[in-house]
């Protein structure tokens, strides 16, 4: 029987978890499909010691809905990481410390390790898996800002811009970054935080990129001035993203310079609101969310589209609607870039493919808006 480095946890499987191995396992292939090796060696090893914690299982296994949909193996990774981060478990650190992309660690050690955290450190993970999921990467406003150039192509006009789900407001912050979008160059070219995905397919038209007014709307908004807020947004990054975990430290440090306007509440209730205020002429009004949908309740989602909806069929030339969605596509095989704009047009309100995407932006490949 093998036993962790501290010689007191059997890892001999004692019941199976079946709907959470399951799950674990189509997220590790989903990793190894985007070259994050670590993560997939993770996913895999959970999926083998989740046993030790059988709170947890019970949790994951009596789930009321989809667990894919609900993000929770996403929620589970990221309570990880934050114990890794903490300290407080120095086999766990010291492998999530030396993990690059790349890295295929010792299965032997990662059980091991493993094994003790999920058995001593349960009741932590039961917390991350109550939370909402925080990703809040700064890396997707790409795709709304190469919407808003082609639009400004188009017919040049300032954005007022609504986000839903907003998290701690660091996409609102778009116009403060430097954004490299295929050949085309937008933002503050001085900024640390540079957005430089990997484009392919079309070059957007360079259109103007002029943002007046920037506020969403989260159900639990976190505040980076707030040094537990700040970790948490770290502790959803994948272990071994370096790249993204520098790109989200400068962000956080700029929003602490530039605090983004984040109110707590519904989104469909917020939006509410918002479209029902009135709208300056000649300025686009656009409303932007990413990996949001998946999160909301039915009934909230069908009342956003019916908002949009009819604020649309109320949109003029002078005073356009725009919805920017970042989101997985009904059978979560891609994540798709999709524009809709109102404005009394014959072809208002019809929405485009704009682009395909990483899920964390990685790289684009853009279809555009023209037909």
């Amino acid at each position: 029987m093998q036993t962790t480095a501290l010689g007191a946890l059997p890892l001999t499987r004692l019941r199976p978890a079946l709907r959470g191995e399951a799950q674990l396992l189509l997220e590790a292939a989903k990793a190894q499909r985007f070259g994050k090796h670590f993560v997939a060696a993770l996913l895999e090893s959970l999926a083998r010691t989740l046993w030790q914690a059988p709170a947890l299982v019970r949790v994951i296994e009596e789930w009321p809905g989809d667990l894919a949909s609900a993000g929770v193996i996403f929620r589970l990774n990221a309570g990880l990481h934050a114990i890794a981060r903490s300290g407080r478990f120095p086999d766990l650190q010291a492998l999530y410390t030396a993990a690059e992309t790349a890295t295929i660690p010792d299965p032997l050690q990662l059980d091991a390790a493993l094994a003790v955290v999920l058995h001593d450190a349960e009741d932590d993970l039961l917390l991350w898996l109550t939370g909402p999921t925080q990703t809040n990467e700064v890396a997707r406003i790409a795709g709304l800002a190469a919407a808003l150039m082609e639009l400004s192509a188009a017919r040049e006009m300032p954005c007022s811009l609504l986000e839903l789900g907003a998290s701690a407001g660091l996409n609102l912050n778009l116009a403060h970054y430097d954004l490299r979008i295929g050949s085309l160059h937008a933002g503050d070219g001085a900024s640390d935080v540079v957005i430089a995905p990997q484009w392919s397919g079309r070059t957007p038209r360079p259109g103007r990129l002029a943002i007046v007014l920037a506020e969403g709307v989260d159900l639990s908004p976190l505040d980076v001035a707030r040094p537990g807020d700040a970790e948490r947004l770290q502790a959803y990054i994948w272990p071994g993203e370096r790249e993204r975990s520098e790109r989200l430290r400068a962000a956080i440090a700029l929003a602490r310079r530039h605090p983004p306007r984040v109110e707590q509440g519904s989104a469909g209730l917020w939006l509410a609101r918002q479209l029902a205020a009135p709208q300056a002429t000649g300025q686009r009004r656009v409303v932007f969310h990413s990996m949001v949908l998946q999160y909301l309740p039915e009934a909230e989602r069908l009342s956003i589209e019916r908002l949009l909806s009819a604020a649309g069929a109320r949109a003029e030339a002078d005073r356009p609607l725009v919805r920017v969605g970042l989101e997985w596509n009904e059978g979560r095989s891609a994540v798709e870039v999709r524009v809709t704009e109102w404005d009394g047009s014959p072809r208002s309100g019809r929405p485009r493919l704009a682009a395909r995407c990483h899920p964390y932006a990685e790289w684009f490949e853009w279809f555009g808006l023209e037909d």
